[in-house]
């Protein structure tokens, strides 16, 4: 018998771990994978190359919780390669001069301003522009449409919505590009300035830390089929055969893979409801070793399959780059590799030679199936914090969920903390 078992090791069960190591309480961890962290996924470019993020890499300014981790845990951090240089493809060819023609800069500028004008509503709490049009709950699609974008608009934002939104346009909310646009006083391209840093190692590197820190029991490669609750306490079945009992235990699979667990007896309808609607987010990364590219170029456009690519950094041999893309696996494209991932390279670098290309599928794991998040149109409540608030001796932890800064590892972090601390209050009051 456990006081806690926490169902998955990516970086909100290594926090929710670890802050119940402060209490003593006896922890195990189990996690359906063979490695630890979850979509926070470091390992070495195709097989034998540097170590790259494969998985979230980012961290902002502000986020205060990933800064104080990663110094108790000794884990460096890296800052960001400037971007010296834009690209642009639109209108069937590749430009150096401007996203739009001079024939849409009109359209294009006052789409950008309608832009920057909603997120800053948006930001101050507000679900409706001026005109009484709601912005908080109307897709991308749609939106589009609404300022008038003209196609080469489209194209640039269709980029940043691959590394915001990342979900297909017609079913998620235009807030998540907004949202993301605020970072930066409503102007989309601006939302790259807060990425200023990754982590050295990965967030693998710091989940792995805490939870040797922790002292919780490890155990990997074990899926959860079946999760019991009664009077005695949980009781975890695994695929092995195995059983593992405990007086209460945290969640933190994130929200799409919870439908591969069976609850006994089922869960309340609005967390059963949100399961079966899940999120929606379904971005593409893919890293690309080339020669004869620049380093701190980024490009953008396409309106399909990899539409976002920046040179990142040197290789570390030195004689070439490394590249980072993105792109939606929606209805309309369903990745080829390496063959999309070249292809993307040729658009943007022309003068690329690409020596090697890898990725990991985010949609085709099954223990993550999807990204990060993004929010359902038709389901929005599936990724509200209220949703997912402790039942009985069973807490939730993860980003997708995250009262703040959700989709961001410093949500993880907070969601973790959050779920510990309810699980403490449970088991003080049993």
């Amino acid at each position: 018998m456990h006081d806690v078992i926490i169902i998955g090791a990516g970086l909100a069960g290594a926090t929710a771990a670890l802050e119940l190591a402060k209490s003593n309480r006896r922890v195990t961890v189990i996690e359906a994978r063979d490695r630890i962290g979850g979509r926070g996924y470091a390992r070495h470019f195709a097989v034998a190359g540097e170590l790259l993020d494969f998985g979230g890499a980012w961290i902002t300014p502000w986020q205060h919780r990933m800064r104080a981790l990663c110094a108790e845990h000794g884990i460096a951090l890296r800052p960001r390669t400037p971007i010296v240089e834009r690209r642009w493809f639109r209108d069937g060819a590749l430009h150096r001069d401007g996203p739009t023609s001079a024939v849409d800069r009109a359209a294009h500028e006052h789409a950008v301003a309608r832009i920057a004008a909603d997120a800053m509503l948006l930001k101050a709490g507000k679900a409706r522009d001026e005109h009484g049009r709601d912005i908080a709950a109307v897709s991308l699609a749609d939106y589009l449409v609404r300022i008038g974008a003209p196609l080469s608009t489209c194209d640039l934002l269709s980029a940043w919505w691959a590394v915001s939104g990342n979900a297909e346009k017609r079913r998620a909310p235009a807030a998540e590009l907004l949202s993301s646009s605020a970072y930066s006083d409503g102007l989309t391209e601006g939302m790259a300035d807060v990425w200023v840093e990754t982590l050295v190692g990965g967030v693998t590197a710091l989940a792995t830390r805490m939870l040797e820190d922790s002292g919780a029991s490890l155990q990997l490669t074990h899926p959860v089929e079946t999760i019991i609750v009664n009077d005695d306490g949980v009781g975890i079945t695994t695929e092995d055969g195995r059983l593992w009992r405990s007086r209460a235990a945290i969640l933190a699979t994130g929200l799409n893979p919870l439908r591969a667990i069976r609850f006994d007896p089922p869960l309340p309808q609005p967390k059963a409801d949100a399961i079966e609607a899940g999120h929606l987010g379904r971005a593409v990364k893919v890293w690309v070793k080339a020669r004869n590219v620049p380093v701190g170029v980024l490009a953008t456009g396409g309106r399909s399959e990899i539409e976002w690519m920046f040179s990142e950094r040197l290789a570390e041999d030195g004689g070439a780059a490394l590249l980072v893309g993105f792109g939606v696996a929606d209805e309309g494209w369903s990745p080829r590799m390496p063959a999309d991932a070249v292809a993307a390279t040729k658009r943007f670098f022309p003068e690329a030679e690409v020596v090697s290309v890898d990725w990991h599928d985010w949609n085709d794991d099954p223990f993550a199936r999807g990204a990060w998040v993004a929010t359902n149109l038709d389901a929005p409540e599936a990724t509200v914090a209220a949703t997912w608030r402790r039942h009985g001796p069973l807490a939730f932890a993860s980003s997708d969920f995250a009262p703040d800064q959700a989709g961001w590892f410093e949500g993880a972090v907070t969601s973790g903390e959050a779920a510990a601390a309810e699980i403490l209050s449970f088991l003080g009051r049993n």
